[in-house]
């Protein structure tokens, strides 16, 4: 009786421990492999969990047309290409600045001049403001001079045929005189008309004078008269000064100046003068291009 419950009882052991190996080894077999939907199930849902905003993208593009696609891309690569040409501007502008900023150094107002009102010899308003778009050269002088004026005002006047004959730039030639007791605006006409057509002589009151030859820091002084009390001489600055079209003095001539330096001071300052006008068509082209820009992109709105 004893031997038949020991072999009931090891054959129960045996059983357990078989079904336990049985376990084991199926707890060890490789799961089975997921199908292809299945995993595209599972990436899907797990894009949607972690980044909304992708899968919203996906989800679009997958459902889109053929057109829409195109039209997608066609949109893409107009923005690439404006913001390629508009990055391509900047460089380029960005070495243009490079380059001007050797070459516009010295250009740049003087600190001379200024707004001033004056008559010629018809009585007609001369201003800066009527100057304005044209190059100017002013210079004060007085018909009784007896040599420096008339240096001066032969090499004015061919500086000025010279910049408009070879170089198509229409210079203005201006004199001012500074003797208001015997320059009349007979005997000032007269006198710029021996030297050339174009010059134009230029008259005020005293209070007139005085403030352009301010303006200009222009030093004038009469001399003491002998016999005649007419005949009088009067020391004066010899300047001729190079007024821009847009009415500031840039530039001069000293009396020591030859006329084969003049011209290529003259041209010099009215390449400079472009050159500055031109970077700053630039800028304001710029400018405005990105102002167009922020505003299609509503980036200039204000609070009320």
């Amino acid at each position: 009786m004893m031997f038949c419950l020991r072999l009931l009882q090891r054959s129960r052991v045996a059983s357990v421990r078989s079904g336990i190996k049985c376990l084991s080894s199926a707890s060890k077999r490789p799961l089975p492999k997921k199908s292809e939907n299945e995993m595209m199930v599972e990436k899907s849902q797990n894009i949607y969990k972690n980044s909304p905003t992708t899968a919203k993208v996906i989800s679009f593009w997958g459902a889109s047309s053929s057109l829409k696609k195109g039209l997608l891309f066609l949109i893409a690569g107009s923005f690439g290409y404006i913001y390629i040409k508009i990055v391509y501007r900047l460089y380029k502008n960005s070495e243009k600045q490079k380059e001007n900023v050797n070459k516009v150094k010295t250009y740049g107002e003087l600190s001379v001049g200024g707004p001033f009102e004056l008559v010629d010899t018809n009585g007609n308003p001369v201003t800066t403001e009527s100057l304005k778009g044209k190059w100017a050269l002013l210079y004060f002088g007085f018909t009784y001079c007896p040599d420096i004026c008339p240096e001066q005002m032969e090499m004015m006047a061919n500086v000025v045929d010279i910049a408009q004959e070879e170089h198509d730039i229409e210079v203005v030639p201006l004199m001012v005189t500074i003797d208001l007791e015997r320059d009349t605006p007979q005997v000032l006409a007269e006198y710029v008309a021996e030297y050339s057509s174009k010059i134009i002589g230029l008259l005020g009151t005293e209070e007139q004078v005085d403030h352009v030859c301010n303006l200009y820091r222009c030093y004038r002084s009469k001399g003491q008269a002998y016999d005649d009390p007419n005949d009088y001489i009067l020391d004066h600055t010899v300047t001729q000064y190079i007024i821009d079209p847009d009415g500031k003095t840039v530039g001069y001539f000293m009396s020591n100046r030859g006329l084969e330096e003049r011209v290529p001071i003259l041209l010099d300052h009215v390449k400079k003068y472009r050159e500055h006008k031109e970077n700053d068509q630039t800028k304001t082209e710029d400018t405005s291009m990105f102002e167009g820009i922020k505003n299609f992109l509503g980036f200039n709105t204000t609070a009320a």
